[in-house]
C-alpha cells in the first residue's frame, strides 16, 4: 500500500486524462452524476448526498475531507451499454445497399468507483461476455479498455444495503487503484498492472502503520444497513409465485420504470429501425428497454405481462431468482438507487423481507 498526499490526486486525475475520456462524478441540476469530466475542479468534492425512499438533496459541508458522498446517481452501464447504440447503418446507393457498423472504441477512465458498483459491472459481464453464449462486441470493446479509480465508502445514505448482498462497503476486487481517504490524505492500493504504471513515476512512500491502521478503522467503522437473508432464499421466491403479497405492492407502483432506469445492472433493451423519409438510409439502433414498460412483454400482439403486479413480480423474481438460475449469482448489488428514485419509495429489501414474513420463512 501507498501513501497520496491530498494535493496530489490532482496527479493521479490529470495522468488519467492523457490516455482516457475520464468519466468521474459531477453535480448537474442538484444531482451527482457519472458525466465526461475534464477539470479535476468539477468533480463534488465536499458533497453529501442524503438519500431516503422516494427522496434525494445534496449539500456542501463545511469540511476538507474529498469523497463525502457516496455513489452518483446514474453508474457505469450508462456508458458500456449505453441508452443509445446505433448496432447497424444500412445505405441505399444506385445499385447496391452498404451495411456498416462501427464497434466503439472509447478508452474509459472511471474515476471514483464505489463498490456496489463494482460488483454490478463484474455482474454486466457476466450478462454480456463471461455467461453469454454469443458476447457482445460492442460492450467487450469498451469493457477491454477501461481504467478504474475505486474509492472505498467512509459515509452510507439510509437506503444502501450493499452490506446485506455482500457486495459492499469495503472495496475487494475489480480496481486498477483504489482510494481511501484518512485525516492527512489517501491510502493507495494497486490492483493491476496498469495501476502500478500509472503510479509509477510519482514516487509515491509506502502507506506507514498508522495510516494502514487509520485506513482500516475507517472502512470498518462504517455502519451500512444489513439484514440477513435465507441461503434459499430463490427457492422460496419461486414459492411465493401466487402469493397475494404481489397484487399489495403493486396497489403503489406506478410502472414508471424509474428503477429499472438508475439500477446498475438491468440491461433490458430494444430494438428499433430508424429510417429516413427518403428511403435511402436505415440505422438499426438498440435503445434502454424496461419490464415495467406495457410493450415489453408483447408477443404477436398479446400482451403476457399487463398487470402492473405481473411486471413488478417479473422484476423482483428476476433479481433475485431467475438471475441466479440465468448468471449463478444475483441481480441486485443493493446501491439503494431504486429506493431513491421510486417515486412512491417502494423499498425493494423491504418488499423481500416482507413477502418471506407473509410465506413463514
Amino acid at each position: 500500500m501507498f501513501f497520496l498526499e491530498k494535493d496530489r490526486l490532482i496527479e493521479v486525475f490529470e495522468r488519467l486524462k492523457g490516455d482516457y475520456t475520464v468519466i468521474a462524478p459531477k453535480i448537474e441540476k442538484g444531482a451527482i452524476l457519472y458525466q465526461r469530466v475534464s477539470a479535476f475542479e468539477d468533480l463534488p468534492f465536499g458533497y453529501r448526498d442524503h438519500q431516503k425512499p422516494g427522496y434525494y438533496r445534496i449539500e456542501k459541508m463545511d469540511t476538507e475531507e474529498f469523497f463525502t458522498y457516496t455513489h452518483p446517481v446514474n453508474s457505469l452501464k450508462n456508458f458500456l451499454h449505453p441508452p443509445e447504440l446505433t448496432l447497424i447503418r444500412v445505405e441505399k446507393g444506385d445499385k447496391r445497399v452498404r451495411f456498416s457498423y462501427d464497434v466503439p472504441r472509447e478508452r474509459y477512465a472511471f474515476f471514483d468507483v464505489r463498490a456496489c458498483d463494482l460488483k454490478a459491472l463484474k455482474i454486466l459481464d457476466g450478462v454480456f461476455i463471461e455467461k453469454n453464449n454469443f458476447p457482445d462486441p460492442y460492450y467487450r470493446s469498451l469493457r477491454e479498455n477501461i481504467f478504474v479509480v475505486a474509492v472505498n465508502c467512509t459515509y452510507a445514505t439510509d437506503v444502501c444495503f450493499c452490506a446485506t448482498l455482500s457486495s459492499g462497503p469495503e472495496v475487494k476486487e475489480g480496481f486498477d487503484i483504489c482510494l481511501t481517504e484518512i485525516r492527512e490524505g489517501f491510502v493507495v492500493e494497486v490492483g493491476s498492472n496498469k495501476g502500478m504504471e500509472l503510479l509509477k513515476d510519482m514516487h509515491l512512500k509506502e502507506a506507514n502503520k498508522e495510516q494502514i491502521k487509520e485506513k482500516e478503522r475507517r472502512v470498518a467503522n462504517l455502519k451500512v444497513r444489513e439484514e440477513k437473508l435465507p441461503e434459499d432464499l430463490r427457492d422460496r421466491l419461486y414459492e411465493a409465485m401466487e402469493h397475494p403479497f404481489w397484487e399489495q405492492v403493486a396497489k403503489r407502483c406506478l410502472a414508471c420504470t424509474n428503477c429499472t432506469q438508475v439500477c446498475p445492472t438491468c440491461f433490458c433493451f430494444d430494438v428499433l429501425e430508424i429510417n429516413d423519409m427518403d428511403l435511402k438510409e436505415s440505422v438499426r439502433m438498440r435503445v434502454w428497454d424496461s419490464c415495467f414498460n406495457p410493450s415489453f412483454a408483447t408477443l404477436h400482439k398479446f400482451n403476457l405481462r399487463e398487470s402492473i403486479m405481473s411486471r413488478y413480480r417479473q422484476w423482483l423474481m428476476h433479481k433475485f431468482a431467475y438471475w441466479v438460475d440465468q448468471f449463478d449469482t444475483l441481480g441486485c448489488v443493493g446501491c439503494g438507487r431504486c429506493i431513491t428514485w421510486c417515486p412512491v419509495g417502494i423499498d425493494v429489501l423491504e418488499s423481500v423481507k416482507e413477502l418471506l414474513k407473509e410465506i413463514g420463512s
